[in-house]
């Protein structure tokens, strides 16, 4: 296999050291803390301090807070870092999630850029759709206490296995030891390197060794689809024996069951690709929260919030219910982006008008007075080729004369028409349509 290195070197680029300065000094109330104020001050020297402990290897975490959180009908213990040494985290990750992103199966999700819960949700439906025979029953599976039961030896083995950079590895394995027992949740490291654990030791084993077809994982959440429950009950047996290798353990309340008796995962009930509901819980909680809640403002923010789960279902009269308003689409809405200026913005690339030359194209609308480094008063035609959206500037008066003409006719635009060139004067080139 092949493994990264000068990693380092990546990290310390000024951009994305900057980069991941600003990303955690956002917000009004981190910048006005005493912490942020001091940071912002101290910019440059604050910077230039943690990429030389980078570049070297020495960077550690050191200190932190802990603080308890209710999340998902749990009650966790988080570890919370100083804004400083959460700027050398994020700097460290944000490359090291880059590289891993590529050596994770397409079907898994959680704390991967571009990957969350509607799009591992999109993926279901659409094997559910187009794979119906193969989809019947369902293996789903969580992991016993995650982070809390995480060897960090097997972290650091799945690190060796896909880095070289022995700098890089010496901050890894400090991130990874931070806890006398597991890892880290707060930790912004966590979530990618968990993801990489099980990435090692469960998905691609899942794949390349025993060609399951239909896998999804968010986070420690697994889900497999299969033809039989025979076939899925050794999957199952392969999850037992691939997690204990890791020294994990599946909960007792693992279920082969019918696709039709609906999927619990990602926060939605799944009976099918046409049939998603909300998890009852959120239901509830939404409620309940909506109820209690008196401030206009917060009440906007859980609607929204809501709506962001409930348009990925089939939650239109439960939307109204709970909320009293109509679940709308943005189409629906009929409203569009009204430039300052009132000048018609198209789609597509611009292209020279030379390579349009004795091509069929549909000319679809044009504006006129526009600035350009060439000139004022310019036309932008929008045009489309081959199913593609393009537009191109002219100047040709002929040209602009005929789109005005059209524009006048009823049913003007769009029309068909080639571009040609014909030569006039003392062999200069004009463009027409033809």
């Amino acid at each position: 296999m092949h493994r990264i290195g000068y990693v380092i070197e990546e990290i310390i680029e000024p951009s994305n050291m900057e980069a991941s300065f600003d990303r955690v000094l956002r917000g009004t109330k981190r910048k006005r803390s005493r912490e942020g104020r001091y940071l912002l001050a101290h910019r440059k020297e604050v910077v230039a301090e943690l990429s030389c402990k980078i570049a070297d290897g020495t960077f550690r975490v050191t200190g932190y807070r802990e603080r308890e959180v209710f999340e998902g009908g749990k009650l966790r213990r988080i570890q919370v870092l100083n804004m400083k040494n959460r700027i050398a985290v994020h700097a460290v990750m944000a490359v090291v999630d880059k590289h891993l992103k590529r050596r994770f199966i397409r079907t898994t999700s959680a704390s991967i850029k571009g990957r969350g819960v509607h799009d591992l949700l999109a993926y279901i439906r659409r094997d559910l759709m187009e794979d119906p025979d193969n989809t019947r029953y369902c293996y789903k599976f969580d992991i016993t206490k995650f982070y809390e039961s995480i060897k960090p030896d097997f972290i650091m083995y799945c690190v060796g296995r896909i880095f070289k950079d022995k700098k890089l590895i010496s901050i890894l394995e400090g991130f990874v030891h931070m806890m006398p027992e597991g890892i880290s949740i707060g930790l912004r490291s966590s979530q990618g390197l968990g993801n990489l654990l099980l990435s090692v030791f469960l998905d691609h084993y899942l794949k390349d060794r025993y060609g399951v077809r239909h896998f999804y994982r968010y986070c420690d959440d697994g889900v497999v689809l299969g033809k039989t429950k025979a076939e899925l009950w050794k999957i199952r047996d392969v999850v037992h024996s691939q997690m204990a290798l890791a020294d994990l353990k599946v909960k007792g309340n693992e279920r082969v069951f019918p696709v039709g008796e609906g999927i619990d995962f990602l926060g939605y009930v799944i009976y099918g690709s046409d049939h998603v509901r909300i998890r009852k819980r959120i239901k509830k909680n939404f409620a309940r929260k909506l109820h209690e809640v008196k401030s206009r403002r917060r009440r906007r923010e859980l609607v929204a919030s809501f709506y962001g789960m409930a348009k990925h279902a089939d939650c239109n009269m439960l939307f109204k219910k709970i909320t009293g308003k109509e679940m709308k689409s943005f189409k629906d809405l009929n409203v569009a982006y009204k430039p300052e200026d009132g000048k018609k913005r198209f789609p597509g690339t611009v292209v020279s008008i030379r390579e349009l030359v004795n091509l069929p194209i549909i000319v679809k609308d044009f504006e006129t007075g526009i600035k350009t480094e060439q000139g004022e008063d310019r036309c932008i035609v929008s045009i489309e080729q081959n199913g593609e959206s393009k537009k191109f500037f002219t100047n040709s008066e002929e040209m602009k004369n005929i789109l005005a003409q059209v524009r006048e006719m009823p049913d003007g635009f769009p029309f068909e028409t080639t571009i040609k060139t014909e030569t006039f004067g003392k062999g200069r080139t004009k463009y027409v349509f033809t």
